[in-house]
């Protein structure tokens, strides 16, 4: 096999609560992740030698610091009978910096692609381990799903596919960064209460998803201070009747879930705000 293309879909969060600070430096996560059908396209073709990154968003590093170049530099270090190299081409559709695990599903991808590509076998828990080096979320995106996820957001159990929703992606041209969301976190707090158990519950025993319960994100308040147009998308939304709104991860992404699909696309096709990256998409079960 001389190359490979991959799909690397996209996650939101259905719930996110900050437990606290660990001794790390980093946050005592509790999530509930969700793959979606929303998904960059990677290419993988083989190379006589060393690691070429290529992109099709100008926005985008091509070095050591893209997260898909990162993932095959573990490749080829922990598969030293490989003498040759890698070309990856990354075609961007998840938004950059968007609460999506746009780069970390990448490199997921391009792990999960690249023992395919040199036909070695994947052992997916030692896989999973060596991708916590590039990101909390990178061991998740290996193979995406419905997952609760703790610790630094790497400790995954998997859960019942909640089934196909739809739902409308609106992303602000607006960057946020992480690190700064959660400094603003700190000061800020999240949630008095956040009864996180009753979610597994819900996702574990129940046919319906109860949105009533404690679906949300400790990190909403910072994400909205830091960018105030999140309130915007939100209250557009509101005028739509989805059955639930949240804002992924870090933001600025917020997202709708609706009862049906021509809901979804018909709330995707009026968005009024025309600078924002506005998609219809769908809930997609683990890869």
């Amino acid at each position: 096999m001389r190359e490979l293309y991959l799909k690397a879909p996209a996650k939101i969060n259905l719930a996110l609560h900050v437990k606290g600070l660990r001794e790390d430096g980093f946050h005592e996560l509790q999530m509930i992740m969700q793959s979606i059908s929303l998904a960059d396209r990677i290419k993988l073709k083989k190379k006589s030698g060393g690691i070429i990154v290529k992109t099709s968003h100008t926005e985008l590093p091509t070095g050591e610091e893209n997260l898909a170049y990162q993932a095959a530099e573990i490749f080829l270090e922990k598969n030293p009978e490989i003498k040759q190299g890698v070309e990856i081409y990354i075609e961007k559709n998840i938004p950059i910096a968007a609460g999506m695990a746009g780069g970390s599903t990448d490199a997921a991808a391009v792990m999960r692609g690249l023992y395919q590509l040199f036909e070695l076998e994947a052992d997916l828990n030692k896989i999973r381990q060596e991708l916590e080096a590039i990101g909390s979320d990178v061991p998740y995106c290996l193979e995406g799903g419905t997952v609760y996820a703790s610790g630094k957001g790497q400790m995954l159990e998997p859960l019942p596919f909640i089934g196909e929703k739809y739902l409308v992606v609106v992303t602000p041209a607006f960057k946020i960064s992480t690190p700064e969301v959660y400094k603003l976190y700190d000061e800020l707090k999240g949630y008095q209460k956040f009864n996180f158990d009753s979610l597994l519950t819900n996702l574990k025993n129940d046919e319906e998803i109860d949105w009533e319960l404690d679906y949300k994100n400790d990190l909403k308040k910072a994400a909205e201070k830091i960018c105030p147009e999140i309130t915007e998308i939100k209250d557009i939304f509101k005028n739509t009747k989805p059955d639930f709104t949240m804002v992924s991860g870090s933001g600025p992404t917020v997202f709708s879930i609706y009862s049906s699909r021509e809901r979804a696309e018909k709330a995707a096709a009026d968005w009024p705000r025309k600078n924002d990256f506005v998609t219809a998409v769908k809930t997609i079960d683990s890869y």
